[in-house]
């Protein structure tokens, strides 16, 4: 109960925040502070569409290093992955952080998704992460704000409340139905909190979610290979009705 209440009061937080449209972008709140980074604007280090990278940052207190988002759009595979390498708070008390990442225009067709997420706690005890995947069959964008979760919940997982000394946590390959024929979004989400210490820190964060785009044969090769079997027809009838006529004479 507490962490959902947690996560509704800082979702709740940011539905003023103006949107934004781009094909893959990350919004963040941290203990208030709202941050934003679309592919190919200022915030962004790295000039490849597709890959988000974001400089060291400190939000809310919090240093964020190591920051990159990835899109890979199909086929042969759709890919969503976000990372960090390490995140510490700074603030001298316990930090709530919510992350979001989306998506547009991945390739269909695909029929099942897989999703995963892990991570290491460095003398974090009591610190936590719970993680949420998104999917919309609209294509609406998502992570204009840490609000904005276009479709339907695809699947969600925990980190589990972190020990003390060095935790990690790994959900495992989640998968699951996502049956679409049209391009479409993810979004993917993570909310918790970190707590204060020189050394707490959450470590190889990686949060990721792919499909694979289902082969469909163009409507030309379909053309070509009926036109194909409708001649190879053609020749077997005139070979038994050539063969028939000899045997007859």
């Amino acid at each position: 109960m507490r962490k959902f209440l947690f996560t509704a009061a800082l979702l709740g937080g940011t539905a003023l925040a103006m949107p934004a449209l781009a094909t893959l972008q990350l919004s963040a709140v941290v203990n208030g502070d709202v941050f934003f980074c679309a592919d190919n604007t200022g915030c962004d280090t790295n000039g490849t569409a597709g890959v988000l990278t974001l400089a060291p940052t400190t939000i809310g207190g919090v240093l964020f290093e190591g920051s990159s988002q990835f899109q890979t759009i199909g086929p042969p595979t759709n890919a969503l992955l976000t990372n960090s390498v390490q995140i510490t708070n700074n603030t001298g008390t316990t930090a709530t952080i919510a992350l979001a990442v989306g998506g547009t225009s991945f390739a269909a067709p695909t029929t099942t998704f897989s999703a995963a997420g892990s991570g290491t706690w460095l003398n974090a005890a009591g610190s936590f992460v719970d993680m949420s995947w998104y999917g919309d069959t609209a294509n609406d964008q998502g992570a204009s704000t840490v609000a904005d979760l276009p479709g339907a919940l695809l699947t969600s997982a925990t980190s589990g409340i972190a020990t003390a000394g060095a935790d990690s946590y790994d959900t495992g390959t989640l998968t699951g139905p996502w049956v679409t024929s049209s391009p479409y979004s993810w979004t993917m989400l993570a909310t918790g909190e970190l707590v204060s210490g020189a050394t707490a820190t959450l470590a190889g964060r990686s949060q990721d979610i792919t499909a694979d785009v289902t082969a469909v044969d163009e409507p030309g090769s379909l053309a070509i290979l009926g036109a194909a079997l409708i001649g190879f027809a053609a020749f077997l009838r005139r070979r038994r009705n050539h063969d028939g006529g000899i045997a007859a004479a």
